[in-house]
């Protein structure tokens, strides 16, 4: 039996549909993080601080990757440094063989199958190569556009989980999304 978590390795080769790619977090990207993360709805939907400052962006690219945490930054597949969003694995557990995935898109990135097309890249790799089993996803009742990109990526609708998630000293409820291997 395995003790601890081993950290979880950058997808190697890296993440690519074509038309997107994902890639990890670069110091230039801090304004692009700036921008999309101090867009309301990306606000209001995530943990990121508000008002979201440059030195949240290098705090997030110099220490959001951990044992438990792979953040990828979804780029064009074009334009490796025009970034859409994001997408990334968080409580992870590699022993467990399960970890929760979520995704954000940039608001000049909205309506065109980015997050769609960059959860189901993830959590291909995810459920594929890396070995897990379970990936869980939560979206607040009132966000019918994540729900909608979950569902046709895969994910089966589960509970509501009464105050699963709490965001700036606030409990929401959300309901659980899960695709299995």
């Amino acid at each position: 039996m395995l003790i601890g978590n081993p950290p979880v390795e950058l997808p190697e080769p890296p993440l690519t549909s074509g038309s997107l790619a994902l890639r990890e977090w670069a110091e230039g990207d801090v304004r692009t993080l700036v921008e999309g993360c101090g867009d309301p709805l990306t606000a209001r939907y995530t943990s990121v601080p508000i008002p979201y400052t440059p030195e949240d962006a290098r705090r997030f690219i110099s220490f959001g990757r951990s044992p438990t945490a792979l953040p990828l930054a979804v780029v064009s597949g074009d334009d490796l440094a025009q970034v859409l969003g994001g997408v990334g694995l968080h409580a992870v557990s590699l022993t467990r063989r399960r970890a929760e995935i979520g995704y954000w898109t940039a608001p000049w990135a909205r309506g065109g199958g980015v997050a769609q097309e960059a959860l189901e890249l993830l959590s291909t790799w995810a459920l594929g190569p890396l070995g897990l089993q379970r990936l869980d996803l939560y979206a607040e009742p009132e966000n019918d556009g994540s729900q909608r990109v979950a569902e046709r990526a895969g994910y089966k609708r589960g509970a509501l989980v009464r105050s699963g998630i709490a965001l700036r000293g606030r409990r929401y409820d959300v309901i659980r999304f899960t695709l299995l291997r």
